[in-house]
């Protein structure tokens, strides 16, 4: 379970939508350029990760990173139908148990008999999201699962022995299913109700995939789990699997950009909420409005989380990630940097960006930078701000204005400082 004392239970953060005693400060500022040493930035840390904390490679860590490696390869709604076009949850899986959320929990001995390495979930849907409130049942939903194994033969083993095992729970109900199109997958549904299942082996990888439509139409559940594969399967022909070695040996930040995020924690732990970097299409998982994201972003290259945001989503049925339906949790205090194509597309996106800013809440003296009021509950006030520095766009967001305004001038420190 999520620990909700670390964050709002409602908090879905869409950015296009919104679209929110002193450190010692080092660093020489350039020609032309503010000194960032005269900025106020509470206790806040100006300099960039790699100068005082250096990345450990372990297992925990080089799993987190192979999910987000592979988060840049699963799909989205909007790549299977433009309707679904709107994120409802995400679910890491780092290890065999953790497939209870996404599948049958008795499908956990058939994850670790065959050695799952890890995984990535995300879920779609014609509805959007909101905070509290379920799904309507004439919505359609999906949940794409992707998990990689050792090798082709313990995938092809896996996902009959996920089929299987799933249709076991209500075998006098269920009913096998062939799809034209994928003759080699497993799937079935019960009749009269508006769902199926299905799973399918490719390469090193399992894809599995759960619908859930307004009415049981059966070709029209096979037609969208048809969709589904269309898309994600020669997604998966672009990324080569890794070994258990080769995850070990990920390294954090091989382009150079975790390091200018600004991490409160101070901590080198990939996590794939916490501190990961993404492309545009890992980065869509984590949003509410996928299509208008994809717009918003289309000229960003990679996007840094800082814990920002929560990769397990709580489900309204226990246990059945199928019920997606809340959205991605944003933590409390957390940061996502950006870097585009370029100053003119950091600048265009700086002023695309957060919703009616007040003036009067901008930081003290840190150049491009806005703040505005999150909507929220009675009960909590955010506020999120977003600062530009050459080429990156960076947000951050608190529930005190001040901490806000610090975490700002402390981001664009930390930029100024990275060169």
């Amino acid at each position: 379970m999520i620990n909700t004392r670390m964050r709002h239970t409602c908090a879905v953060f869409a950015l296009l939508v919104v679209s929110g005693c002193g450190a010692p400060m080092t660093g020489t500022p350039l020609p032309g350029e503010m000194d960032v040493r005269t900025l106020d930035v509470g206790q806040y840390s100006t300099e960039p990760l790699d100068s005082y904390e250096e990345f450990q490679h372990s297992v925990r860590s080089g799993t987190a990173l192979a999910i987000s490696r592979l988060a840049n390869h699963v799909v989205t709604g909007n790549d299977i139908d433009a309707k679904l076009r709107y994120g409802t949850g995400v679910q890491q899986l780092a290890k065999p148990e953790d497939v209870k959320n996404v599948l049958a929990e008795q499908s956990v001995p058939v994850a670790a008999r065959n050695k799952m390495l890890f995984g990535f979930a995300s879920g779609s849907s014609d509805f959007r999201p909101e905070p509290f409130v379920e799904v309507p049942s004439d919505s359609t939903l999906t949940t794409v699962a992707v998990m990689q194994f050792p090798d082709s033969q313990s995938a092809d083993r896996a996902a009959t022995e996920f089929e299987e095992t799933d249709f076991s729970v209500s075998p006098d109900q269920n009913e096998r299913v062939q799809l034209a199109k994928y003759p080699m997958a497993h799937s079935h549904w019960r009749p009269g109700t508006p769902t199926i299942g299905s799973v399918v082996a490719h390469g090193s990888y399992v894809v599995s995939t759960f619908i859930s439509t307004s009415q049981p139409v059966l070709a029209d559940l096979t037609a969208l789990i048809e969709k589904v594969y269309a898309a994600q399967l020669p997604m998966l022909d672009t990324l080569a699997p890794l070994s258990a070695e080769q995850a070990l040996r990920l390294d954090l930040d091989p382009e150079g950009i975790i390091r200018r995020v600004l991490n409160p924690g101070k901590l080198a732990v990939p996590d794939p909420g916490g501190l990961a970097a993404y492309e545009l299409q890992g980065f869509l998982h984590f949003q509410t409005d996928r299509i208008a994201s994809k717009i918003l972003y289309a000229d960003s290259e990679r996007f840094v989380f800082s814990d920002a945001y929560s990769p397990t989503t709580n489900s309204y049925t226990k246990g059945v990630a199928q019920s997606f339906g809340k959205g991605t949790d944003r933590f409390l205090q957390g940061a996502i940097l950006i870097r585009t194509r370029g100053i003119d597309s950091a600048k265009a996106l700086w002023l695309a960006i957060l919703d009616a800013p007040d003036a009067k809440q901008a930081p003290s003296n840190v150049p491009d930078s806005k703040c505005t009021e999150l909507p929220t509950d009675k009960y909590v006030k955010d506020w999120v701000c977003a600062v530009r520095y050459r080429s990156y766009v960076g947000y951050v967001w608190s529930t005190q204005l001040q901490d806000a305004q610090q975490r700002a001038a402390a981001q664009y420190a930390v930029l100024a400082n990275s060169q």
